[in-house]
């Protein structure tokens, strides 16, 4: 008789175990990866770069953070542009999460970087004020450089000409321009700096002293952007 219901009880057991496991649903839900800092990141030229941290939960795992893995890039912050890293990862189910952060390597000096027109309209203007000369208005370009945060090179600098290209560098609001650069013939610049006076909408200044070797003028470039 115990024998019987041993046997009986067995029985039962396995059933009940047949049950359980076939009431178990499988593990579809991918994990949670969230990257810190976001998706979406402005860093600036030459300074040094991480990648961002990631973390990844999972409903079924837990923390399996430590299995993210990045692809894309790698990202040179000594050369302006946009990467792309990809951030993934996969729990013990085989169910996998992904996302991309695209990083902006960015020269402070692009905020000045466009074309100022030879107009009198205020919203887009290059316009130089000189003692002698007078005011007059005239086309000019700004190029930030690819690879050196702050430079910056003004082409046609105070109407001197499209062949002449004055470098400069920008550092907060301060525009630091170095001395003795050749702005046509014999003309040099003798002594120049200037600011951002305001960011919205971009103003920015440059008072100047320029020589031929005969006649020295104070002249003050107004830059209005868009």
């Amino acid at each position: 008789m115990k024998k019987q219901l041993f046997a009986v009880s067995a029985v039962a057991m396995i059933a009940g175990a047949l049950t359980f496991t076939s009431c178990k649903q499988e593990d579809v839900t991918p994990p949670t990866l969230t990257i810190t800092g976001g998706n979406a990141i402005t860093h600036t030229l030459n300074a040094t770069f991480t990648n961002p941290t990631a973390t990844a939960t999972d409903d079924e795992d837990g923390d399996i953070s430590a299995n993210v893995t990045v692809s894309g890039g790698p990202v040179n912050a000594n050369a302006t542009g946009t990467y792309t890293l990809t951030y993934s990862v996969s729990d013990a189910a085989g169910n996998s999460a992904s996302q991309d952060v695209v990083v902006t390597v960015e020269n402070v000096a692009s905020v000045l970087a466009q074309t100022y027109s030879n107009t009198n309209t205020p919203a887009n203007a290059a316009v130089d004020t000189c003692q002698t000369s007078g005011n007059f208005n005239y086309n000019a370009t700004v190029t930030a450089s690819t690879s050196t945060n702050g430079a910056f090179v003004i082409n046609n600098f105070g109407g001197f000409g499209t062949t002449v290209n004055v470098n400069a560098s920008l550092s907060g609001t301060t525009i630091t321009v170095p001395g003795s650069q050749t702005v046509g013939g014999n003309s040099s610049i003798v002594t120049a700096s200037g600011s951002i006076l305001t960011s919205a909408p971009l103003h920015w200044v440059i008072g100047y002293t320029w020589t031929d070797g005969q006649l020295t003028e104070v002249c003050g470039s107004d830059y209005r952007g868009n």
